[in-house]
């Protein structure tokens, strides 16, 4: 943390801070101060350091908090800082689970950006530690996570994509959405595959094939949509020692954001999850969220991930993994159709 106060200083230059993001470069020690002081009347800043890439640690007078400032806007989660709000008020509830809560939001006034409070969870990124991490400590944090991520996962919305404030996902019972999740799921193939051809990544006969490809092959879960993080990642992952081993404390974040299916998340953290060192974090995840559910279109199954690993390589602009991808729907076994929660399998009620 730097050693000089915020709270003290004259003036307002900006706060150079290496290395980081341009705007927490520019922010000045007075408006931190501002944008404090308008969330929380009468707290007194002390000091104010860089934690992580658009985030800073603040030091009141009476505890810490971690600022997050604007990180820009995504097609399919919106703005960052207002998925992120919304998705933590939703999981407000959730006081056992390892995640941020919300101390107050700013709009931007004049030259002072917009800006969201955190309560500040005490830990390391994962990758930081991970090498002094021993392979039973990976595997059950991978296990915690399955275990915070198939909770998350309960809350339902009755919509698929950006969260909205008036109609927040919540923990309960949504009626059935046959065929809503492969139309979202394939305008967004198609969104991404019309602009990797525009980008010259994909030919038009490239860009038909994959869709048909997905259009074959993917079935309905009839499932309502529901909270995802939308961009699980090791340094979004933090971590503490207790004793002889670590323990996941922090699940940040949240500026993906959105209303989609558990398999999103899925997809995301085995990809990027993927070198060696996390191999028993995958394990470990992999296992304890398939004992969460008995839907096998929720868990942690190849069948399940494909299509939504090719949706995600699109929009990072691998078109090229993307077209593997689709190469390998074929290479496992047909998806089973999946009863809606309504309809009965095999002649069963889920209840009975």
């Amino acid at each position: 943390m730097s050693e000089s106060s915020v709270g003290t200083r004259a003036a307002g230059p900006p706060v150079k801070r290496q290395g980081v993001n341009p705007m927490l470069e520019t922010v000045s020690n007075n408006q931190i101060e501002r944008i404090v002081t308008r969330m929380l009347p009468g707290a007194r800043v002390r000091d104010a350091a860089p934690l992580g890439a658009r985030s800073l640690l603040v030091t009141l007078s009476d505890r810490q908090i971690v600022l997050r400032l604007p990180a820009g806007f995504d097609r399919w989660a919106g703005e960052a800082l207002r998925a992120e709000e919304l998705a933590l008020r939703a999981l407000q509830a959730e006081i056992d689970l390892p995640l941020p809560s919300v101390v107050g939001a700013a709009e931007a006034s004049g030259d002072d950006p917009p800006a969201l409070a955190l309560s500040y969870l005490a830990g390391t990124p994962l990758p930081e530690v991970i090498a002094a991490i021993d392979e039973e400590s990976r595997f059950a944090i991978g296990q915690a996570l399955a275990h915070v991520m198939a909770r998350v996962h309960s809350y339902l919305a009755p919509h698929y994509g950006q969260l909205r404030a008036e109609a927040l996902p919540a923990p309960a019972a949504q009626p059935a959405m046959p065929g809503a999740d492969v139309a979202y799921l394939r305008e967004r193939v198609a969104t991404t595959a019309a602009e990797a051809v525009a980008r010259g990544q994909l030919n038009p006969e490239q860009s038909d094939w994959l869709q048909r490809r997905l259009a074959d092959w993917v079935t309905t879960t009839g499932r309502p949509a529901c909270l995802v993080h939308g961009d699980l990642h090791p340094r979004r992952i933090i971590v503490r020692r207790r004793e002889r081993d670590w323990r996941l404390v922090g699940v940040v974040g949240w500026g993906f954001a959105q209303t989609w299916r558990p398999a999103w998340d899925h997809a995301a953290l085995y990809l990027n999850f993927a070198e060696p060192d996390y191999f028993g974090l995958r394990v470990g995840y992999g296992a304890a969220y398939d004992e969460t559910t008995d839907r096998r279109y929720d868990q942690v199954r190849e069948f399940a991930l494909l299509p939504y690993r090719l949706a995600l390589l699109l929009e990072r602009e691998q078109a090229d993994l993307a077209l593997a991808i689709a190469d390998q729907l074929g290479n496992v076994h047909a998806p089973p159709v999946i009863a809606t929660p309504d309809e009965p399998m095999n002649g069963v009620h889920r209840d009975e």
